[in-house]
């Protein structure tokens, strides 16, 4: 290499720690490429994290490979994805006991809730990796929740586990919920609001918070992970409230509820601004909630305020046992 073709080259120094791709001269005249995060000026490791020397004389060109932005709903495979988001959900909605059954989780709680007390899939399709026969293992499930004196239930996130939910159907599960995934990035928001209304954000769920749904029951599930309340009042009268838990560069929103006689003013939209700003404060980029098919309101806001369906889930009881969602 000559001296006037190396000092083209920019030096390597700025950009140790960062993933490059470096073209190389060979002695035969020809070039290859080289790509991982670099060391040092003469070193770097690929993705297979086999360590690559090179000598500086060597390099023909090289840049930086810029990460891709952290986007709602892209990057990873479709499924990958899915399992992402419900284990998230999973997370920052903690039932009371989990047992690992395989890539099965078996979720125990209360009683009140339906989604900490279901089986959610986490492994590969079509079944998401039971440890055991198909039959056998919905049948472990079976006899687990009714030992624990609850109803037998499965979470199925869609299109991923289509075969087990299949199964199920064909086995007498009757579906209970079927809901929507949805996301947005959380971008700017508009934090304006009527003057009539305030808008309190906190970090734990006052009596008046829960009073307005009667959630006094989830007091002790949702305080298991760390997450903002946020309220609307008119006056000292909380009209409207919402939770948000953040892991990561998502946020899980649950519980958004506005009081019939003060619906048709805006304030779910409110509420959800002031939610992924705190959010957003708290590390947030990225934001997420479920919504029931049957909700047809909640889902045309929401898609008016920029969200998108990612997947589906239905939530599948046997013998339809009651458990209150």
């Amino acid at each position: 290499m000559t001296e006037a073709a190396q000092k083209s080259v920019p030096s390597l120094l700025g950009a140790i720690g960062k993933r490059v791709t470096i073209r190389l001269r060979e002695p035969s005249g020809g070039f290859r490429d080289i790509v991982g995060i670099l060391q040092s000026e003469r070193k770097l490791i690929n993705a297979k994290s086999e360590t690559i020397t090179f000598s500086p004389d060597e390099i023909a060109i090289w840049r930086e490979i810029k990460p891709l932005p952290d986007l709602a709903g892209k990057g990873a495979p479709y499924s990958q994805r899915i399992i992402e988001l419900e284990k998230l959900s999973d997370l920052t909605w903690p039932a009371e006991r989990v047992i690992e059954y395989g890539k099965w989780r078996i979720r125990i709680s209360d009683g009140f809730t339906m989604r900490a007390n279901s089986t959610l899939p986490t492994g590969s399709a079509p079944h998401g990796e039971p440890p055991s026969d198909l039959a056998e293992a919905v049948k472990y499930v079976t006899d687990l929740y009714r030992e624990n004196g609850l109803t037998p239930t499965f979470t199925i996130p869609l299109p991923l586990y289509e075969e087990l939910d299949k199964y199920l159907e064909d086995n007498g599960w009757k579906i209970k919920v079927g809901a929507n995934y949805l996301i947005r990035d959380i971008g700017s928001v508009d934090l304006t609001c009527h003057p009539e209304f305030t808008v309190e954000i906190s970090d734990n769920p006052s009596n008046s918070w829960l009073d307005i749904r009667s959630d006094q029951a989830l007091e002790k599930l949702m305080l298991r992970h760390p997450a903002r309340y946020g309220a609307i009042k008119s006056g000292e009268e909380i009209i409207a409230v919402g939770r948000i838990a953040t892991s990561g560069s998502w946020a899980i929103v649950a519980r958004l509820f506005v009081d019939p006689a003060h619906r048709g003013k805006g304030l779910a939209k409110i509420l959800m601004n002031h939610l992924m700003a705190s959010a957003s404060g708290d590390g947030a980029t990225k934001i997420a909630l479920q919504v029931d098919d049957e909700n047809g309101a909640a889902l045309a806001l929401y898609q008016s305020m920029g969200f998108r369906t990612h997947h589906k889930y239905v939530t599948r009881t046997l013998d339809n046992e009651l458990i209150v969602n």
